[in-house]
């Protein structure tokens, strides 16, 4: 018999497993699962070096899946200035003034996590309501869904677009009457022009922004400091279980990065790394994701998938709709594809056998997306593609079965939901009206057929997973909450299935990869409405502890 690495005993297993979902136990040799079950199962199992860890009668789930993630940019965040709390103009003062106390002589001031409604009755956020907070330095706040930047006098002088600039459609430097910019930036075009003043000249953004690498290309010194922050933000993540995370903006330079990680034997956490394709690329520039899918295959680093963007966000009425957003005659959004661009874009992705995942918040957006993949599903012949729409935060109800018949995998973020305790109902109630008991239908999508994979988007929400567990729980959104092992699925068994991998990861199960999250409470003895209490005490990706409490 094998001698085990590790046995995890006195444990509450939840496996995802059908055939055999509960267990006591768990034996690990290498980076493999070899017994779940009794006590007496993997007894046989322990030599003289077998760590044993005793799980006292707490859950034992599958390592997270983290389906939708920044990493780059969610690293450079971390011990950042974070304005997710701010209220009212005093308060954002407050919050500033204290930071710079605490972090005297920066030369750029760049914040983060503010939404659009933060300040209600003082707003709205202008450069000329930002310079009375800083003046003397470029400052830069980024909102929380990372699709809009406010920026003050001199930051807006500092990258030249104080007149505005021409940019790709979708994209916006808000001018005034005076042709003067109002500080507001939409979408990525606009504020990485801004965003490049900051310490890191904004390469853990270049992903999103614009799916190249650094111009010039980094010095030695800059890329052991990216490396340095990807390493600190898998840590992050290693700390709350995750085990695998899919990122949403995706470069060579990021690769790249984590591959000089893997090489010298840091990579704490199994990573997927797309290619983005922007609306002002070429169609043939696809074909790049063919050449990262060939050279980066392993389990621990991998590339197969094309990200795209359809749409914008609601708070902004750029989100795709079917109809005019209400009180807006004549919007219904901004599209950054036309349906004849995506249909052939996404036809030559699928005929590489490449996986496609798009953000689509709108139900024009949705729509559009499903029409794609259906015209690629004609233009190449049916097969296990697995595309990907991301978010779908309002979908029309005859498009709902259209997602499993075309065999595509809804990823959702139920942390920033509608009806979640913790987020403001407007402005998404106001862009919605009548249509919000179509939003945010993770149930509704379910009960579909369809393959239903959670994640949390960070940094536009917290990477927290037992948050996100709390918020899938607890909505109350028309029926759409999720009971506890639904959501434990999402968050794990179901990111394997995104991935191609549920032959050997996303279940505690014999032969499996031992990615694995020992936590501190009993999830089936928790109250939904306190899973975020839920931490970690141990965290074991590929056979090996990558956290400890």
């Amino acid at each position: 018999m094998q001698q085990a690495d590790l046995i995890i005993t006195n444990a509450r297993v939840i496996t995802m497993d059908k055939a055999n979902p509960f267990a006591e136990a768990i034996a690990v040799v290498g980076n493999k699962i070899v017994a779940v079950g009794t006590r007496d199962d993997v007894a046989g199992f322990k030599a003289k070096h077998t760590r044993m860890m005793d799980a006292q009668s707490k859950s034992v789930i599958p390592g997270i899946i983290e389906g939708h993630v920044h990493l780059f940019g969610g690293a450079a965040e971390l011990g950042g200035l974070i304005l997710n709390t701010v209220n009212s103009f005093q308060s954002f003062y407050d919050a500033v003034s204290q930071y710079r106390k605490a972090h005297k002589n920066l030369p750029v001031l760049m914040a983060h996590a503010i939404a659009h409604e933060s300040l209600g009755r003082d707003g709205p956020i202008t450069r000329q309501l930002l310079d009375r907070i800083v003046s003397d330095i470029p400052f830069v706040v980024n909102c929380f869904d990372h699709h809009t930047a406010w920026a003050n006098t001199k930051a807006l002088e500092a990258a030249g677009i104080m007149r505005g600039r021409k940019l790709p459609v979708g994209n916006e430097i808000v001018l005034d009457a005076q042709g003067l910019a109002t500080g507001e930036l939409k979408e990525p075009a606009a504020f990485s022009l801004v965003q490049a003043l900051g310490p890191t000249g904004g390469r853990e953004w270049l992903g999103m922004n614009t799916g190249e690498g650094p111009v010039p290309p980094a010095t030695a010194a800059q890329r052991a400091h990216d490396e340095a922050l990807l390493k600190k933000g898998i840590a992050y993540a290693n700390s709350l279980g995750i085990t695998t995370m899919h990122n949403m903006d995706g470069n060579w330079y990021q690769l790249e990065l984590l591959k000089s990680i893997l090489d010298s034997g840091d990579l704490n956490a199994r990573m997927e790394m797309p290619f983005h394709q922007k609306n002002y690329f070429e169609i043939s520039r696809v074909d790049e994701a063919a050449e990262m899918h060939a050279q980066f295959k392993g389990d621990m680093l991998w590339s197969g998938r094309v990200k795209i963007f359809m749409d914008g966000v609601m708070e902004t009425l750029t989100a795709l709709m079917l109809e005019d957003y209400p009180g807006h005659p004549g919007n219904i959004g901004a599209p950054l594809f036309t349906a004849t661009q995506f249909n052939a874009i996404a036809s030559r992705i699928d005929k590489l056998n490449l996986q496609i995942s798009v953000h689509a918040i709108g139900d024009g957006a949705v729509r559009r997306t499903l029409d794609g993949f259906e015209a690629a599903q004609k233009a190449n012949g049916k097969r296990d593609s697995r595309h990907r729409i991301e978010h779908i935060e309002i979908i029309h109800p005859t498009d709902i079965p259209r997602i499993k018949g075309l065999g595509v995998i809804a990823s959702l973020q139920p942390v920033a939901g509608y009806g979640v305790p913790w987020m403001p109902k407007e402005p998404i109630r106001s862009r919605l009206g009548a249509k919000l008991p179509l939003s945010y239908p993770w149930q509704t999508i379910r009960n579909s057929g369809a393959t239903v994979a959670f994640s949390s988007d960070w940094p536009v929400a917290s990477l927290d997973p037992y948050l996100g567990f709390q918020a899938a729980m607890t909505a109350e959104h028309f029926g759409q909450a999720q009971n506890l092992m639904d959501t434990i699925h999402g968050f794990t068994a179901a990111g394997a299935i995104m991935d191609f991998t549920e032959n050997r990861k996303g279940m505690l199960k014999l032969g499996y990869f031992a990615d694995i999250a020992v936590l501190d409470h009993d999830l089936e003895k928790t109250p939904a409405d306190q899973m975020s209490t839920v931490k970690p005490v141990m965290t074991i990706c590929d056979g090996r502890v990558v956290f400890e409490k």
